[in-house]
């Protein structure tokens, strides 16, 4: 595994306050063709997001050419909160997503999670390089401080189907439904968790 550094898109913005323009250049460099919408969110949603306290972007900085003054995307995750309707679960579904001991559960139409809204590596890593599951990991870190703070127990994301079963099944993550979230491209919504 190639050393990284982990820092907050807000950390980096307190550096670049006045060159949002240079920054953006650099998010440029980031390449995920199999999932554009990676490329797309860096460089024209993150920093607004991380403006209005939207979403969070953590971004993962090749440690050996930070050395040499370069900035180098190796991947990055984003997290937010996100309200889950569960009005239309069995109850049943609703104990398993859920658990037993929320008061009221069985009348709850939504439930509050922590949600990973974009993750993704730059093509020019490999998994060897940067395997999915450290970017997960420092991805938990982030998500344990907060969780510290306000409580929750839920971890929510979107995928591709056909993610799930090559990874995020293996991750520990189940389906919310089977249904697509989002039927033009054929995403479903996952759940975990946190004991």
């Amino acid at each position: 595994m190639i050393d990284y550094k982990v820092f907050s898109l807000s950390d980096i913005l307190d550096n670049f306050s006045d060159k949002e323009d240079e920054l953006k250049e650099i998010f440029k460099n980031f390449s995920c063709p199999l999932e554009k919408e990676l490329e797309n969110f860096l460089l024209h949603s993150a920093i607004e997001y991380q403006k209005i306290q939207f979403g969070k972007t953590f971004l993962f900085l090749n440690a050996q050419k930070l050395i040499e003054g370069k900035i180098d995307i190796m991947a990055y995750f984003t997290t937010g909160q996100k309200a889950i309707d569960i009005s239309k679960m069995s109850q049943k579904k609703k104990h398993k997503v859920i658990g037993s001991s929320i008061p009221g559960r069985d009348n709850l139409k939504s439930i509050a999670g922590y949600l990973i809204g974009e993750l993704g590596r730059d093509e020019r890593y490999s998994s060897t390089d940067l395997p999915g599951e450290e970017i997960l990991k420092e991805c938990y870190k982030r998500i344990e401080d907060a969780r510290k703070i306000v409580g929750g127990n839920l971890i929510v994301l979107e995928c591709r189907r056909k993610m799930f079963s090559l990874f995020y099944e293996k991750q520990g993550f189940k389906k919310i439904s089977e249904e697509a979230s989002d039927k033009g491209r054929d995403l479903i919504m996952l759940y975990r968790k946190i004991n």
